[in-house]
C-alpha cells in the first residue's frame, strides 16, 4: 500500500506544482485563462512523464518485478481527492445573502481542475469534460511509468529525432564505469 500511495503522491506533486504555477500567473492571463492552461498543462505532463518514468526504475530497484499498469493506479489515486472534492463541492447548496453560492461553487470546480481548463471548456464544464480532464493524468502516468519499465528514454528518441547531439555523460557516471 505504501508504494501505491507514494506513487500517487508523485503524480500528485507534480499536479500541485502546475496548479500554483498556473494561479500565480493567472491574473497576466486572466482573459485567456483556458488558453493559459494548455501551456501549464503540457508542463504538467512532462513532468508527471518524467517522475513516474524515474519512479519504475526506483520500483525496479526496490521491488524486482513490477506491473506496468501501477501507473495507471498511481494516476486515479493521485485524482481521487481532487475529484472527490469537486464531487463535495457539486453537491453543495449554500445560500448566502453576500455573494452568489452557485456562481462560486463553480468556479470551485474550475479551479480544481486549472491545468486542464481547457479540456472541460471543451467538453462544455459538464461532466464528461471534467472526466476526459482527468483521465489524460491517469494515460500520462501510466505512459510515464510503462516508459520506464520498459527502458525508454524520450529525451533521447526526440534527440535523435530532431538529429541533435546525444547527452554526454557525467564525469560521475564515468567513474562509476571504470569500476
Amino acid at each position: 500500500m505504501k508504494k501505491y500511495l507514494l506513487g500517487g503522491w508523485a503524480v500528485l506533486k507534480n499536479y500541485i506544482f502546475a496548479m500554483i504555477f498556473f494561479y500565480i500567473f493567472f491574473v497576466g492571463f486572466y482573459s485567456k485563462a483556458s488558453l493559459f492552461s494548455i501551456a501549464i498543462f503540457v508542463i504538467m505532463i512532462f513532468l508527471i512523464y518524467h517522475e513516474l518514468a524515474h519512479f519504475a526504475g526506483v520500483d525496479k530497484r526496490r521491488y524486482g518485478k513490477i506491473s506496468i499498469l501501477d501507473g495507471v493506479w498511481y494516476g486515479l489515486i493521485a485524482i481521487a481527492p481532487i475529484v472527490l472534492i469537486q464531487v463535495i463541492i457539486s453537491f453543495l447548496n449554500l445560500k448566502f445573502e453576500v455573494v452568489n453560492f452557485e456562481i462560486l461553487k463553480w468556479n470551485l470546480i474550475k479551479g480544481l481542475a486549472a491545468p486542464m481548463l481547457f479540456i472541460a471548456k471543451a467538453g462544455g464544464y459538464k461532466l464528461a469534460g471534467y472526466a476526459v480532464a482527468w483521465a489524460t493524468m491517469v494515460l500520462a502516468s501510466f505512459l510515464g511509468y510503462y516508459a520506464g519499465a520498459k527502458g525508454f528514454d524520450l529525451s533521447a528518441y526526440v534527440r535523435k529525432l530532431f538529429g541533435l547531439q546525444p547527452r554526454q555523460k557525467t564525469a560521475n557516471n564515468k567513474k562509476k564505469n571504470k569500476r
